[in-house]
C-alpha cells in the first residue's frame, strides 16, 4: 500500500499598509479633483455636487508610490449616492490609462475597467447584487500582467476564486487607489460613499487559486 503524505502549507500575507480611519483622519491619502474627502465616524467619507462627478484618493505605504508592483488591496464599501464604487492598483494620476475594479449599481455587477479619464473599457464583469447603503468587502490584486477581483458581504466568508480577471502590461508600481463616481442627476448631491477598513498587502500565489476560477482572460490589445 502506497502511503501519501501531505503538507499543509500556509502563506502569511505580509501587511504593506493598512487604514481603519478611527483615528478621525486620512493622514498618508492624497486627493485628486475638488471632491469633498473627509472621515466621519472612522470611515472615510468621499462626496460631491454639482459639477464634481467622482473622486480618487491614494498612496502607498509611505508617499505616494508603492514599493511593490504585486500587491493586493482590500477595503469595506458602501455606496450612499451614486453608480460606482471601488479602486484601483498601479494607480498613477498622470498615466495613459489605471486598471479599476467597481461594484456597479447599475449593471448589478463587480465590474474590471481600462480606465482614463477620457475613456473607460469594460474588460471583464461578474453578475453581482449592488444596494446602495449596504457594505460590501471588495478586494483586488495586481501581480506580474495579472489584475483580478472579487466581492462579498461582511461576516461571509471570503470566496476562494477571482471573479474578474485580465491579463495587462501595465507593469508600473504606481499607487493604490480608493474610487467612486456619481450620478449625473441635476442634484446638490449626487456622489457619497464610504471606505473603511483598507489594508494593502503582498498579493496571494495564483497557483493556489487558479483552479477555483475561469482562467485568466488574455484581452491583446484593448483600445485606448
Amino acid at each position: 500500500m502506497n502511503t501519501v503524505s501531505c503538507t499543509l502549507l500556509i502563506i502569511l500575507a505580509t501587511v504593506l499598509f493598512q487604514d481603519d480611519f478611527n483615528d478621525g483622519t486620512a493622514e498618508g491619502w492624497y486627493t485628486v479633483g475638488p471632491s469633498n474627502y473627509q472621515v466621519q465616524d472612522g470611515r472615510y467619507h468621499f462626496s460631491g455636487g454639482g459639477a464634481v462627478n467622482d473622486a480618487t484618493s491614494y498612496r502607498g505605504e509611505s508617499g505616494e508610490v508603492m514599493s511593490t508592483s504585486d500587491y493586493s488591496m482590500q477595503a469595506d464599501i458602501e455606496i450612499d449616492v451614486g453608480v460606482f464604487g471601488g479602486m484601483m492598483t498601479r494607480y498613477w494620476e498622470d498615466g495613459e490609462y489605471n486598471m479599476m475594479l467597481v461594484l456597479s449599481i447599475p449593471h448589478q455587477a463587480l465590474n474590471l475597467y481600462r480606465w482614463h479619464w477620457t475613456s473607460i473599457v469594460l474588460v471583464d464583469s461578474y453578475s453581482f447584487p449592488v444596494q446602495a447603503g449596504t457594505t460590501y468587502t471588495v478586494k483586488m490584486q495586481c501581480s506580474g500582467d495579472t489584475f483580478a477581483g472579487r466581492a462579498w458581504l461582511p461576516g461571509e466568508s471570503e470566496p476562494e476564486g477571482w471573479f474578474v480577471s485580465v491579463t495587462d502590461t501595465l507593469s508600473r508600481p504606481g499607487a493604490a487607489a480608493l474610487f467612486t463616481a456619481g450620478t449625473s442627476k441635476n442634484t446638490d448631491v449626487y456622489m457619497s460613499c464610504f471606505f473603511d477598513n483598507a489594508v494593502v498587502e503582498t498579493p496571494e500565489p495564483w497557483s493556489l487559486t487558479q483552479n477555483t476560477w475561469a482562467g485568466i482572460k488574455a484581452l491583446g490589445s484593448l483600445p485606448q
